[in-house]
């Protein structure tokens, strides 16, 4: 089996590909970005406007998401 340098004789050529191909990439992100346009952040606020968290709600949550936190011990 030939080691890394063997197989790729011409290392800076490689380089300057893999340089390319990120720098593709990179332009590929950009013009998606442009096209698509960004998408608005959906606010909070808006998103849970009318709705009311009571004690309960939040004791309930607290328990859902650290029921095993302490099983451990």
């Amino acid at each position: 089996m030939q080691n890394g340098l063997n197989y790729f004789p011409h290392t800076s050529s490689l380089a300057r590909v893999e340089a390319i191909q990120q720098e593709l990439e990179q332009l590929k992100k950009a013009l998606a970005h442009q096209v698509g346009g960004t998408k608005g952040r959906t606010k909070l606020k808006g998103l849970w406007k009318g709705i009311e968290v009571t004690e309960e709600d939040m004791e309930e949550a607290k328990k859902a998401i650290f029921k095993d936190a302490f099983t451990f011990i």
